[in-house]
């Protein structure tokens, strides 16, 4: 592996990160926006934060099978990961669930065991 291949998947990884801060910071604004509108749907225990958890996480997960299915994938298994904790714990919220640190042990364990299986 060159210097600049090695340069080149940092910039890569870098420029998805980014895109995944700045479209979660958007997310974020109009959550909070609809929530001072009296807007923001009231479902369960759900407060703003819920709401932008969620959003987070299908972002999160619908930019990894994105990124996962070029061909030179830049995507982790913690990527995943963090994409699942998100929308766990915005989840947990909606629906009033306390079983979030079962839920976000039995998703580690998932994606690592399908890490090992895939042979990445």
């Amino acid at each position: 592996m060159t210097i600049e291949h090695i340069f080149s998947k940092i910039e890569r990884r870098s420029r998805a990160e980014s895109l995944y801060w700045a479209g979660v910071l958007v997310w974020a604004g109009l959550v909070f926006g609809a929530n001072s509108l009296g807007y923001l749907p009231q479902i369960g225990s759900t407060d703003a934060w819920s709401w932008v958890f969620i959003g987070a996480g299908l972002y999160g997960t619908l930019l990894n099978l994105y990124s996962s299915s070029q061909p030179e994938s830049v995507t982790t298994s913690w990527d995943y990961i963090w994409s699942g904790f998100w929308l766990l714990l915005g989840l947990c919220g909606l629906f009033a669930v306390d079983m979030f640190w079962p839920l976000v042990l039995v998703l580690i364990g998932g994606v690592t065991l399908t890490k090992v299986f895939r042979g990445n």
